[in-house]
């Protein structure tokens, strides 16, 4: 009997075990399964949603509650590693994209129309605005999705025009464009007449061929200035006008340098639709200051406060035919950067 009931009891375990490999590897199965596949998926999505693969997810700022036109359509990037979503709308025409990636270093644009397809979806590192492509856009609502890098560029923050033409169309910049003539050329600024020449004067290539008054050149920050100083007496009528800038809360002063001496005929003008609301004329000659008038570069400012989140332009202005002028690193700034004694006035046309 004993021998039984052992018997019936290994029977009896056996058939448990091999209940449980049966019905364990049924159960383990899918789990193995399901892993592999989570795996597989989350890389793929790492490496095609983010501009780096080695980047985190980007930060989704969202516009789209609102639809533009897409004939003049403009989407600003003004963080890093981030996500913009906005809309426009279009009756059907060909349209033009400009992309920038700036700051940022890359950008990302993906144009996404109400009918599903994908008219554009392209990347680049173009620093500054520049001509993408074409498109045909058939009439309907696009989403178009910017999105930026993780820095290391220059040229300001990421951002996509879209209009009707292949010309660029006016850009707002949230800083004095090519504020020190870096490039060795006027690119952003407007040149009329011949006062201040083709180019920037390299200031190291003058200072090397003697082409100043008195003493080199000296107090500068960049390598290239605008003047209408040329090497021997010759000195012509000219102006030069920035592009367009936004006055911002955090950056309400225009702060810069000059050389030039008090002349109704040398002065810049801070212009709002094409119209002058600031004059200011400066003095770099004061006899109060001890350096080499002629030749040194004095800080001066022109206080934007009165303008915050308006559009402006800088232009400079020189119709003498005696007295020459030296100008550069413009740039807005949080605080006044001004050598005493050198504003002769600052006057406020318009508010």
């Amino acid at each position: 009997m004993h021998r039984g009931v052992i018997a019936y009891v290994v029977i009896l375990v056996l058939l448990i075990v091999g209940a449980l490999i049966y019905t364990g590897t049924r159960f383990l199965s899918p789990v193995l399964h399901t892993t592999t596949s989570t795996i597989a998926t989350t890389s793929t999505v790492s490496t095609s949603n983010t501009p780096n693969a080695t980047s985190t997810t980007p930060t989704t700022i969202n516009y789209s509650n609102s639809v533009s036109p897409c004939s003049n359509f403009q989407l600003i990037g003004q963080q890093l590693n981030s996500q913009y979503i906005a809309k426009c709308i279009t009756n059907g025409s060909t349209l033009g994209l400009w992309v920038a990636a700036g700051n940022a270093g890359t950008e990302q644009v993906r144009i996404v129309g109400a009918d599903g397809r994908t008219y554009i979806n392209q990347s680049s590192n173009y620093n500054c605005t520049t001509f993408f492509k074409n498109f045909s856009a058939p009439a309907q609502i696009y989403t178009i999705t910017l999105t930026t890098g993780l820095g290391g560029g220059t040229c300001g923050n990421p951002h996509i025009i879209i209009n009707t033409t292949t010309t660029l169309p006016a850009v707002v910049y949230t800083k004095i464009y090519n504020g020190n003539f870096g490039n060795g050329q006027y690119t952003g600024w407007q040149v009329q007449g011949k006062g201040f020449g083709a180019a920037p004067t390299n200031i190291t290539g003058a200072n090397k061929e003697m082409c100043y008054q008195g003493q080199p050149w000296s107090n500068y920050n960049g390598t290239y200035f605008a003047t209408t100083y040329v090497c021997g007496t010759s000195v012509a009528p000219g102006n030069l006008t920035s592009s367009t800038f936004i006055v911002e809360p955090s950056t309400p002063f225009l702060n810069f340098r000059i050389v030039s001496p008090q002349d109704n005929n040398i002065y810049f003008e801070l212009l709002r639709n094409n119209t002058a609301v600031v004059i200011a004329h400066f003095n770099t000659y004061n006899l109060s200051i001890t350096y080499n008038s002629s030749s040194t570069f004095q800080n001066v400012t022109i206080p934007l406060t009165a303008y915050i989140g308006q559009q402006l332009k800088l232009k400079v202005v020189s119709t003498t035919l005696q007295n020459y002028a030296a100008m550069g690193d413009f740039a807005l700034a949080k605080r006044p950067d001004q050598q005493h004694g050198v504003a002769v006035n600052i006057t406020v046309l318009s508010n």
